[in-house]
Order: C-alpha cells, then sequence, then structure tokens
C-alpha cells in the first residue's frame, strides 16, 4: 500500500475534525470544577456531571453506532456536530448548575453520535495493515486539541479575569462561546471533506450480509473481554478524571492556567509517540506496546499522590501520559483487527458504552472518597510508617482497576493473524 492511500483527503479532515472538536470540548477542563461550585454545587455533585455525561454517552452509543452502519457515518457526525455547537452556547449562558447537568447529558448524546461513527469511518477508509498508523494519526491530532485545550481556556478564563475585568462568573462562561465556534468549523469540515462509507454507498448485499453475520467463538470471547477491560478502564479513569484538578488545587495551590499548563504539557509529550507506536504496533503486534504503555502509565498514577511539590506532580502526570499514548493507538487497532467491518459502527459502539459505563460510577464514588478525606494523613506500620494523603486514595483505587483491565487483555485475548 502507498501512503497517498492512506492519509486521503477524508482520513485527514476527519482527524483534523476531531483535533477541533477535542480542543473545544477540553476549553473548560482546567476550571470546569470550580465553575460548578459557583453555580450552587457542592464538591460532591461534581461527580454528577461526568457521570450525566457518560449516561447519556454509554446509552446511546451502541445505537448510534449501529445506526451509523445502516444510514452511514458522515450523517451522524455532522448531526452530533451541530447538537454540540447549540450546547456550547447553552453552557456559558446557564444560570443555575441543575440546568448544567441536563446539558452535559445532552453533550453525553452528541458525543455518542460522532465518536463511534467517526473512529468507524476512519478505520472503513484505510488498509488494513496500517490500521495502528493511521489510528495513531487520527489519535494524534485528537490529543493535540484535547491537550491544547487546558491551556488555551485557562488563558481565556484568566485574560479575561486578570487582564479586561470581567467578572468571574463571566470569565468562566467565555470560553464555551469559542466551544461552539470550534465545533461549527468541525462541522463545516466534516461537511467539505468527509466521504460517506456506510449508508446508501453500502449494497444490500452487504446489509443482508451484517443481518446474517456470526462472529466465532474465538472473536467472540475476545470481544467480552475487551467489553470487561472497556469497563473496568472507563472505572479507572473516571476515577481521577475530576479528582486531578482539585488535587492540584488543594494540595499545591495551583491556578486554573497552571493546571491547564500542566494539563497541555503532559498531553503533548505523550501523543509525541502516538503515530510511532501505532506504526510499530503494526509490525510488532498490538499486545506488546499495550503493555509497554500501559504499565508504566499504572504505576505512575500510584506515584502520584507521593509527589512532595507541583513540580514533582507534573512531571509525574506528564509520564502517565506518555505511557498512556504508547498503548492507546495499539489498543484502538487491536479493536478494529477484531470487529468485522459490517458490525463496526455497532461494536466500536458498544465499546465505547461499556467505558462510558465504567465512567459513570468512577467520578462519583472518587468525589465522594475524595471529599469525605483530602484533608486527612494516614500512616502505614506495615511499610515503614509510610505517611499517605487522603486526597490520594482515589489514584490507588484507579490504578488497581487499570491493572486488572491490563491482565485481562493481555492474558485472554489472542490477536488474528495481520496480513
Amino acid at each position: 500500500m502507498q501512503a497517498s492511500k492512506l492519509y486521503t483527503r477524508s482520513v485527514v479532515i476527519l482527524s483534523l475534525s476531531s483535533l477541533v472538536e477535542n480542543l473545544a470540548y477540553a476549553l473548560p477542563m482546567s476550571y470546569f470544577p470550580n465553575y460548578v461550585q459557583l453555580l450552587g454545587a457542592s464538591v460532591v455533585y461534581i461527580g454528577l456531571f461526568t457521570a450525566a455525561f457518560t449516561a447519556a454517552n454509554a446509552t446511546l452509543s451502541q445505537k448510534f453506532g449501529s445506526l451509523s452502519d445502516r444510514i452511514g457515518r458522515k450523517k451522524l457526525i455532522q448531526a452530533g456536530l451541530l447538537t454540540d455547537i447549540v450546547l456550547g452556547t447553552l453552557t456559558g449562558l446557564v444560570w443555575n448548575w441543575a440546568f448544567l447537568l441536563v446539558i452535559r447529558m445532552l453533550n453525553g448524546v452528541a458525543t455518542a453520535a460522532v465518536a463511534a461513527p467517526a473512529e468507524a469511518s476512519l478505520v472503513d477508509q484505510v488498509p488494513e495493515n496500517r490500521r495502528g498508523e493511521a489510528l495513531g494519526f487520527y489519535l494524534t491530532l485528537s490529543m493535540i486539541g484535547f491537550n491544547m485545550g487546558p491551556v488555551f481556556g485557562g488563558a481565556i478564563q484568566s485574560l479575561c479575569n486578570d487582564l479586561l475585568g470581567i467578572g468571574l462568573a463571566w470569565s468562566y462562561r467565555v470560553p464555551f462561546f469559542i466551544d461552539s465556534l470550534l465545533a461549527f468549523i468541525a462541522f463545516l469540515l466534516v461537511w467539505w471533506g468527509v466521504e460517506e462509507t456506510r449508508g446508501k454507498s453500502s449494497s444490500k448485499a452487504m446489509i443482508q450480509q451484517k443481518e446474517g453475520l456470526k462472529l466465532s467463538k474465538k472473536v467472540t470471547f475476545s470481544l467480552r473481554i475487551l467489553y470487561i477491560s472497556s469497563l473496568a478502564i472507563g472505572f479507572a479513569v473516571g476515577f481521577i478524571i475530576p479528582i486531578t484538578v482539585l488535587y492540584f488545587g488543594d494540595i499545591f495551590g495551583a491556578t486554573s492556567l497552571q493546571i491547564g499548563i500542566i494539563l497541555s504539557i503532559s498531553g503533548f509529550v505523550g501523543l509525541t509517540c502516538n503515530l510511532f507506536a501505532g506504526r510499530i504496533s503494526d509490525r510488532v503486534g498490538r499486545k506488546p506496546l499495550i503493555a509497554l504503555g500501559s504499565l508504566p502509565s499504572r504505576l505512575a498514577t500510584i506515584a502520584f499522590p507521593f509527589a512532595p511539590n507541583l513540580v514533582s506532580a507534573a512531571g509525574i502526570t506528564v509520564f502517565r501520559s506518555f505511557g498512556h499514548n504508547v498503548a492507546m493507538p495499539a489498543s484502538r487497532a487491536l479493536n478494529a483487527d477484531l470487529i468485522p467491518k459490517r458490525v463496526r459502527g455497532k461494536l466500536f459502539g458498544r465499546l465505547a458504552a461499556f467505558f462510558s459505563l465504567g465512567a459513570i460510577l468512577g467520578p462519583i464514588l472518587s468525589t465522594w472518597i475524595y471529599d469525605t478525606y483530602r484533608f486527612q494523613v494516614f500512616e502505614v506500620p506495615w511499610l515503614g510508617n509510610l505517611v499517605i494523603r487522603g486526597a490520594g486514595i482515589p489514584f490507588f483505587v484507579s490504578s488497581a482497576i487499570g491493572l486488572f483491565s491490563l491482565f485481562l487483555v493481555l492474558a485472554f485475548i489472542e490477536e488474528p493473524r495481520r496480513t
């Protein structure tokens, strides 16, 4: 296969639109918990906002993915982006945390309409023996947007509040309007440059084959392991997403801009290996790269609560992100290797649903634990009177669940032979 057949206009536009969409999504990340509290919610309720988003996403991911197999990927992607435009504007105008909770739930619906169909569309259009590289490219651009978001949003918020004299409440709101503008740009990119790979372009014979498709026992077993693994990873990730921002602020007194810079740098350092890791996984296999990235990342999560200052905590965050980004393209490519094209949208959606289900309970439980123990300190006599911050408990739980997920993949999934 020639390189020109991999990086087609449609593949590049899908990746660029993912960059823009992720940038828009991550804009408020460095201050969103503070915005929620400003609207009247207590710390213990912050996890509900992540749970509302992921619950809606989990409920509809498989349905939207399956629908994209029938009516087309592009239609659903465009519908989701249009919905994001409206919801971003409403997020910046809402004056009550309960209404914001409803909006976050609707955001989960919009994301479900975009995520699985977009990734399925990409995999539809690339050579089988270069899926890892293609997904590495897609995820690299996605993470560029995601990692630019926190520092971009934090800078906008600081500029509005500190230099322009805009009140704190409105300084939190302004980035959401930019969020809507970026979602509109992503919509235009998809409308202009993405080819449709399903729907009308699919023959009736393909649809009939899909309806009668039966997966082999080996593939079915592997998919069940992937479902459990996705559920565990979702729980592990959800456990620390809302906590990390709070931890940096509570323990080290970090500002929104500082937190945004840390999150962005850690993401940028990690994504430098995305494309190369995906390409290497095409040659040596998916599981070695998954292990090489996931294990150090989980160990870094254990080490994080022992960081003595902001600089060391930031360094651990960077290392954790690096490992995560080594494993991610190989993990996505393994999913694509196992799932037949005819049900790709449906099963990609199902995997996303299991991930989201795990991420529903994670934030609710972790914010409750964090709020209960964040100002306490524990000594562990059998570890030489090791001192552990109560605020670090969610990170230990997250790491344990992540290691369990890695064990399942390495022990029970057999990679398909690549041609």
